[in-house]
C-alpha cells in the first residue's frame, strides 16, 4: 500500500483509507455509510477484499490523480476536474470520493446527493456482485434494455450505460439522488424507483434487502450519529475548485482542447446512404476512439458488427465524452436520440488513436 495512505478504518475487514489531510470524521462517516448499505452482506465486503478493492477519501484540497491508484489517468487536469469520485475496477481497484461530500461542507459540488453511495455501488457491481451471482449481469442488462425501450430514464445519466443505470438506481433506492436537472429526472427516492422502474428496484432489493435505512445528511438525522461527537461544522473550511480547472473545462466544452494524444487524426463522418461502409472488417490492431459530443443534442453511438448489425449502443448527451476501445477498420454509426434515425457512419483508421468531436446536430 502506498505511503500516501496514512489513515485507515475498516468495516467488515474492508479498508477505508486517506492521507494525513483527511478528516477522521470523514473516515468514520464512510464506514458508517458502507455498513448501512451492505447490511449483513459481509460476503460482498469479503469479495471486495479478495479482489483487492479499497475505498479512498480525498481531502478537500486533493484531487483524483493525487490518489496513487488513479495517478496514471491522463490528462490529469481532465480527471481532476471531472468529478469528486470514481468507481473501482480490476485495473484501478480504488473507489473514491471527496471528504466535502461526506461532511456536507460549504462548496460541495454535489450538495443534494451522496457520492459514496453512487461510487460504492459501482465497486460492488464490478468487484463483488458479478463474482458472487453469475446471473446478475445478464439480469441487469435486461432491466436496462427494458428501461430504454420504455424511456423510463430518458435523457438522464442513468440512460447512458449499464453501470450508471445501476449506480443511479442504488442512489435512488437509498433516497440520495438529484432530480430534475441536466443529469436527472424525477426518480430520486425508493418509492419513486419502485413505481417507475420496478424491475430495477427488485434487482436492487435482491442485493441489499429492504431495510428501513435511508441516507440523511449528518446534521439532518433524527438522532445524532455517535461518530460525529465533537465535530464542529462551523470550523470546517469550505471546498473550492482551483481557478485553472474552470478555464480548462470551459475550453474543453468548446472543443478547443482534446483528450486524445497529440497527433491523433480527426475522423470525418460520412452521411448514411447506400455507398457508406456497411460492416466492420476484422482486425487485431487496437484503436482508441476519443468521441466528444458537442452537438447540443443527445445521440446514440453504435458499433456495426461483421454482419452489418448495430451493437453496443450507448447514449451520449450534449458535452458527454467517451473513450472507446475498438479496433482498426471497425465501423461505428451515429443515430439521433429523438427518432433513432441514422445520420452518419465512420471507420476507424490505421492509427492507435483517433478523435471525433461532433459539433453539429446529426
Amino acid at each position: 500500500m502506498s505511503d500516501f495512505h496514512q489513515k485507515r478504518v475498516e468495516v467488515g475487514g474492508f479498508s477505508i483509507l486517506g492521507s494525513s489531510r483527511v478528516s477522521d470524521f470523514a473516515l468514520r462517516e464512510a464506514a458508517y455509510l458502507i455498513r448501512r448499505m451492505v447490511g449483513n452482506r459481509d460476503d460482498l465486503l469479503a469479495k471486495l477484499n479478495e479482489n483487492k478493492a479499497r475505498f479512498v477519501i480525498m481531502a478537500r484540497d486533493e484531487y483524483t490523480t493525487d490518489v496513487p491508484e488513479h495517478s496514471d489517468l491522463t490528462p490529469s487536469i481532465y480527471w481532476d476536474q471531472r468529478a469528486r469520485g470514481l468507481g473501482a475496477t480490476e485495473i484501478r481497484p480504488a473507489v473514491t470520493c471527496g471528504e466535502e461530500n461526506l461532511l456536507c461542507l460549504p462548496g460541495d459540488p454535489y450538495p443534494t446527493e451522496n457520492i459514496l453511495i453512487h461510487e460504492f455501488a459501482h465497486a460492488l457491481h464490478e468487484m463483488a456482485i458479478v463474482f458472487i451471482d453469475q446471473d446478475f449481469q445478464d439480469k441487469l442488462e435486461k432491466c436496462f434494455e427494458s428501461s430504454l425501450r420504455e424511456k423510463i430514464w430518458e435523457g438522464t445519466y442513468a440512460s447512458t450505460n449499464v453501470p450508471e443505470y445501476w449506480a443511479e438506481g442504488v442512489q435512488s433506492w437509498f433516497d440520495t439522488n438529484r432530480e430534475n436537472d441536466h443529469d436527472h429526472g424525477p426518480i430520486n427516492t425508493r418509492e419513486e424507483l419502485k413505481q417507475s422502474d420496478p424491475r430495477l428496484a427488485a434487482l436492487i432489493k435482491e442485493v441489499f434487502g429492504e431495510s428501513e435505512w435511508r441516507y440523511r445528511k449528518p446534521l439532518d438525522r433524527p438522532e445524532p450519529s455517535p461518530h460525529f461527537e465533537g465535530y464542529q461544522a462551523e470550523a470546517e473550511k469550505a471546498f473550492a475548485w482551483p481557478a485553472r480547472f474552470a478555464k480548462w473545462k470551459k475550453d474543453f466544452d468548446r472543443g478547443l482542447v482534446s483528450l486524445a494524444p497529440e497527433g491523433s487524426p480527426e475522423i470525418k463522418t460520412k452521411p448514411w446512404d447506400e455507398d457508406t461502409v456497411l460492416r466492420s472488417s476484422y482486425s487485431r490492431k487496437r484503436s482508441m476512439l476519443y468521441f466528444h459530443n458537442l452537438s447540443r443534442e443527445s445521440i446514440i453511438l453504435e458499433w456495426i458488427d461483421f454482419d452489418g448489425r448495430p451493437r453496443q449502443g450507448r447514449t451520449l448527451r450534449h458535452r458527454d465524452h467517451q473513450e472507446i476501445n475498438s479496433f482498426v477498420g471497425h465501423v461505428w454509426q451515429i443515430k439521433r436520440y429523438e427518432d433513432g434515425k441514422v445520420s452518419s457512419r465512420f471507420k476507424l483508421p490505421e492509427k492507435p488513436n483517433s478523435q471525433l468531436t461532433l459539433l453539429e446536430s446529426p
